[in-house]
C-alpha cells in the first residue's frame, strides 16, 4: 500500500504500529516507512524474531572499573535476554550509556576490549573477535590425487599448515588426500602440492667391483694423482671404415703431451682421436706413466669403454670381476646391492646337565654396496657410497666353556670404505685403496729323503709367495627424468655378472673384432 506522509506523520504511524502490534508467539510486527525521491513513502511489513526484539530494547548503565561479568549480567536483566560469555572474556569495563539499544551498547562496550557477540535464536554469546572470524569462515573440502609423492608424508607436512578448524585425512590405498579448510587455505595448499608432487628423478646405478691382485715382483697398485683435465672428446675415425674401438694403447709413452696432441695413427694408417681419460697424466711431469702393469684411474668420462679398459689390464694384473650389478633407485633413496655367500659353522654351548648343544650359525662373505644418489638441478649426481668386501681367510678354534672341545669359527677379512662424490650424469667414480696382503707357503720334498735330519734339506724346497690385492669399485649413475628405460639401460639392469673371468680371458682387440 502506497501513501503520502509528512515527516511528522511517519513518526506517528511507526510508533502507533509498534504499540498496536504488541508481542506474539512468532515475533513483533513492525511497519517500516521508506521515503521515496518524489516525496511519497512506502510502508513495508517486517516480522522480528524474539531475540531481535530484545536487541532493540534500550538500556542505561554507568560503570567504572566494573568486571565485565557484572556488566553483562545487568544488561541481561534490563533487556530480558540471556547472555553467555566465553571464559576468555575477562577484564574491567568503564562506560556510561543512557537509553541506548542493547545491540549498540554491546557493540561499543565489547569492541574496545577486543570482544564481540553472536546472536542465536534465544541468547547472546560474547566471544573473542578472533574466534568469530574463524567460526564464521566458510569451509571447503577438496580431494587431491597424489601421483608421485608419498601421501602419508604429504599429510604429515600439511598437518601444521591447516587452520584450527581445518581437517586433513588420506587414503593409503588410493593415494588420495582429503582437506577441509577455508578457501584461502585451500588455494595455498594447491600451490604447496603442485611443488612437492612432481616426478621424482630415478637413477640407474651401475657398479663394477674388481679385485686386482699381483705378487711382489710386479708393480702393483693404483696411483692416484690429479691430472690435467680436458674436454670430453668421443673417439672417432677420420679415414677408413669406422671401428668400435673403445680404448686404445697408450700412444704417448714419455712424450710431452703438448707436442703429441689428440691425433693418433695406428698400424694400418687410420687416424683417430684419443678417448682422453681425465686424471691420466702425472701432475708433476705432465706426462703419462710408463711401463706395463701400472693401473692408473681417476674420474673417467662417459666416452670410455670401462669394460675393455679393465680387460686389457686383466692379463698382467689378474683383475677379477667380483660383481657387476645394476639397480634402479629413486632420488635420495638408498640402493642396496648385496652379493654374499653364507658360511655355516657350529657354535657349541654347554647345557646345565653338562652336555653340549650345537647350533648352526652363518657368517657372510662377499660384496656389499650401499649407494644413495641425489640429482642436482645442474645435472650432477651426488653419490653417498659405502662399499664392503669380505672373504674367509682362516678358521679359529673357539674353546667351549667347561669342555675340551673347540668350535671352529670362520675368520672373516673385511674391507670397506665410506665416501661422498659429486660427478656428472653418465660419468664414473672410482673407489680404491682397499688393500690386502696374503702369504702362501708351499713345501716340496722327496718322500723319505726329505725327512732325513740335516741332510733332508737337500731333498726338499720351501717357497713363499706374497699376494697383494686391492678392491676397486667403479660406479656409474644414469639419471632418468622420466620412469622410462632405454633398451640399453634395461639390459644393464637385468644383467648381473658374478662369475669372475678366467685369467686368459680375451683381450680388448678380441672384443673389438666382434663389434
Amino acid at each position: 500500500m502506497l501513501m503520502k506522509y509528512s515527516p511528522s506523520a511517519i513518526v506517528t504511524v511507526v510508533a502507533l504500529t509498534l504499540i498496536i502490534a504488541g508481542n506474539s508467539g512468532y515475533g513483533q510486527t513492525v511497519t517500516v516507512i521508506d521515503a521515496n525521491t518524489d516525496g511519497s513513502a512506502a510502508a513495508k511489513m517486517q516480522v522480528l524474531t524474539p531475540i531481535e526484539q530484545r536487541m532493540r530494547k534500550t538500556v542505561s548503565i554507568d560503570f567504572k572499573e566494573t568486571p565485565i561479568e557484572d556488566v553483562l549480567r545487568i544488561l541481561s536483566q534490563q533487556a530480558g535476554v540471556d547472555i553467555v560469555k566465553s571464559p576468555k572474556v575477562t577484564g574491567p569495563v568503564t562506560a556510561t550509556l543512557t537509553n541506548v539499544p542493547l545491540s549498540e551498547a554491546l557493540q561499543n562496550i565489547l569492541a574496545v576490549h577486543g570482544f564481540t557477540y553472536l546472536a542465536s535464536d534465544n541468547m547472546i554469546r560474547v566471544v573473542l573477535s578472533d574466534e568469530v572470524s574463524v567460526d564464521q569462515t566458510k569451509l571447503t573440502s577438496k580431494v587431491y590425487r597424489i601421483m608421485y609423492a608419498n601421501v602419508k608424508d604429504v599429510a604429515a607436512a600439511l598437518k601444521d599448515f591447516i587452520s584450527k578448524k581445518g581437517e586433513i585425512s588420506y587414503s593409503q590405498g588410493t593415494n588420495n588426500l582429503i582437506v577441509t579448510d577455508s578457501e584461502d587455505k585451500i588455494r595455498a595448499i594447491d600451490t604447496f602440492i603442485k611443488e612437492i608432487d612432481r616426478i621424482t628423478p630415478q637413477v640407474l646405478v651401475e657398479a663394477r667391483i674388481y679385485d686386482i691382485s699381483s705378487d711382489e715382483s710386479l708393480d702393483l697398485g693404483i696411483k692416484w694423482q690429479a691430472g690435467r683435465v680436458g674436454a670430453d672428446i668421443q673417439q672417432t675415425v677420420s679415414s677408413g671404415s669406422s671401428t668400435g674401438e673403445g680404448v686404445i694403447n697408450n700412444p704417448y709413452n714419455n712424450a710431452d703431451i703438448g707436442t703429441v696432441g689428440n691425433t693418433l695413427v695406428d698400424s694400418t694408417g687410420k687416424s683417430k682421436t684419443d678417448p682422453h681419460v681425465t686424471g691420466l697424466f702425472d701432475s708433476a711431469t705432465n706426462k703419462t706413466g710408463s711401463g706395463d702393469g701400472l693401473l692408473r684411474f681417476g674420474f673417467l668420462n662417459k666416452y670410455v669403454n670401462i669394460d675393455a679398459l679393465l680387460k686389457a689390464e686383466q692379463k698382467t694384473l689378474s683383475a677379477k670381476l667380483l660383481a657387476n650389478p645394476s639397480v634402479l633407485v629413486l632420488d635420495n633413496e638408498e640402493a642396496y646391492i648385496k652379493i654374499v655367500e653364507e658360511v655355516p659353522y657350529q657354535e657349541l654351548s654347554q647345557t646345565s646337565a653338562g652336555g653340549n648343544i650345537g647350533t648352526t650359525q652363518f657368517k657372510e662373505i662377499g660384496v656389499d654396496l650401499k649407494v644413495i644418489p641425489h640429482v642436482t638441478d645442474d645435472g650432477y649426481v651426488r653419490l653417498a657410497l659405502k662399499p664392503s668386501f669380505s672373504t674367509q681367510v682362516a678358521t679359529f678354534g673357539l674353546a667351549v666353556p667347561g669342555t675340551s672341545q673347540l668350535s671352529q669359527v670362520p675368520v672373516i677379512n673385511k674391507r670397506e670404505t665410506n665416501t661422498v662424490a659429486l660427478i656428472k650424469d653418465g660419468e664414473t667414480v672410482v673407489l680404491g685403496g682397499l688393500k690386502k696382503k696374503a702369504i702362501n707357503k708351499e713345501l716340496h720334498k722327496i718322500p723319505l729323503l726329505g725327512d732325513i735330519p740335516l741332510a733332508g734339506c737337500l731333498f726338499r724346497f720351501k717357497g713363499e709367495q706374497v699376494i697383494n690385492s686391492e678392491l676397486v669399485v667403479f660406479i656409474t649413475p644414469y639419471v632418468l627424468t622420466r620412469p622410462v628405460l632405454t633398451p640399453h639401460q634395461i639390459r644393464r639392469l637385468e644383467e648381473t655378472n658374478i662369475i669372475p673371468p678366467e685369467a686368459n680371458s680375451p683381450l680388448i682387440l678380441d672384443k673389438l673384432k666382434k663389434n
